[in-house]
This record gives structure tokens, sequence and C-alpha cells, in this order.
């Protein structure tokens, strides 16, 4: 057996129990059983992290389980905790259990995105100086690179930034209002319109300006692209520009 076949059979017997596979004596395969148990805690503990208004919504129980199941189900395929959760919404999608709860995995979404957001790499807001010397024309040619700390999460069904806020000393989230858009940015989160979600996703995915414009208009066709520039900007979210002349 090859020393890459031992330590895959390990890391598997570390979530399926099988120890009587893995090649290892009698006495440390008595042990496997601290090892799988060690592993869980800091799984679920890195889930609790990373998840933490999925936790206030279901509790400490609940969660516990639901972390347990995803486990099972999604075996690490990282050595950084911090990328543990990647799948967890979609597993909540999916769970049978948790389909009485129909708004928790666009929560675990928005959850996630401010995770990644908080250890996204910190880069250096671009150069704005070229942007005064552009006629109004050639403004909307423009394209950006958007900081790595930034992100949209969009629900087309729940208040995710309510539900967000609520359990963060918020007042209380009502479920009949409908999708909610949050701008995810380091540490922080705006509640934002569908029309404003789709503007910056273009961004993101760095459409020039009046493109992003377009799609943004076919949402809502008054979509004014001023307050989103204007938060980019201002936080230093541009971390580079793309100007076609």
């Amino acid at each position: 057996m090859s020393y890459a076949d031992a330590i895959a059979r390990f890391a598997a017997a570390l979530t399926d129990g099988a120890d009587a596979a893995v090649p290892v004596t009698a006495a440390t395969r008595g042990n496997l059983g601290y090892y799988r148990g060690n592993v869980q805690a800091n799984r679920s503990s890195a889930l609790q992290s990373a998840f933490a208004t999925v936790h206030a919504l279901v509790g400490e129980a609940y969660f516990a389980a639901l972390a347990q199941a995803y486990q099972r189900a999604e075996p690490s395929t990282s050595g950084n905790l911090h990328d543990d959760g990647a799948h967890f919404a979609r597993f909540i999608a999916t769970f049978q259990p948790a389909q009485s709860l129909p708004f928790l995995a666009d929560v675990a979404r928005l959850d996630w995105a401010m995770h990644r957001a908080h250890f996204a790499a910190d880069l250096p807001a671009a150069d704005l100086a070229p942007l005064q010397n552009l006629a109004a024309d050639q403004f909307g040619l423009v394209a950006f690179a958007l900081h790595p700390a930034v992100d949209v999460v969009r629900s087309a069904h729940w208040p995710v930034h309510a539900i967000y806020a609520m359990h963060h000393g918020g007042p209380a989230a009502s479920l009949d209002t409908g999708g909610e858009a949050v701008l995810v940015m380091r540490d922080a989160i705006e509640g934002i319109d569908h029309a404003s979600a789709e503007f910056t996703l273009a961004l993101q995915q760095q459409h020039n300006i009046n493109n992003a414009c377009e799609a943004a208009w076919q949402i809502a066709p008054d979509f004014d692209p001023g307050p989103v520039l204007g938060t980019l900007f201002g936080r230093g979210l541009i971390t580079a520009l793309h100007l076609p002349f």
C-alpha cells in the first residue's frame, strides 16, 4: 500500500468509522475514535463560527445535529477550517429535516459571504484620478475590478437582511415582506434593491458601467447607479480600473 493510499484510508476513517481498513497498529487503531472526535469537534466549531446567524436561528442542539449531518455528507477537502462551510448552504437546501425552515439556506449563503469577506485578501484601492479626465460619454465604458471582500447575496423569496439584523440586535423580521438583496463588504453589510444587486454583480464580472446599467434597467427602468458607485468608491472597494481607450 502506498503512503498516499494509507493517508486516504486514515482520512476516510475519521469520517465513516472504517477503522479496520487503516494500516496502523492495533493500539493506534484503538485510538482512532479520539482523532475522529477531535476532527468533528473542530469542524463543528468552525461551522458555528462561520454561520452565526444560522446557529442563532436554530439553536445549539439543532445546529450540532446539522453540522454532524453535513460532515458526513461533505468530507473536508481543505486543511484550512475557514474553507469548510463552502457547501453548507447547498446542503441545507436539500437536507430534509431543514425543509420546515425554507429561508435557512439563503441565510446560510449570507453568513458564508460575510465569512469569506472577513478573510478575503486585503488589496489596496485603485487610483481613481484617471476618471477625472474622462468625457461624460467615456465614463460608461469603464470597467472595474472589485475588492475580493465584496459580494452580493440575493434571495428570491426571503428577507435575509432583516433576518440577519433581527438576530444581531435589530427589530423582528417579517417573512411576508419578500426577497431581499444584500451588499456584503469587509465586516459590513448593506441592504440594497434587486436592481442594485444586478448592477453590482455585473461590475463584479467586469462588465463596463453601461452594460451593468442595462442589466439593472431590466429589473428597474428608473435605476440610478450613483448610490452603488458612491459606496464602492467611498469605501475603497475598487481595486483596478479598466479603461478601453
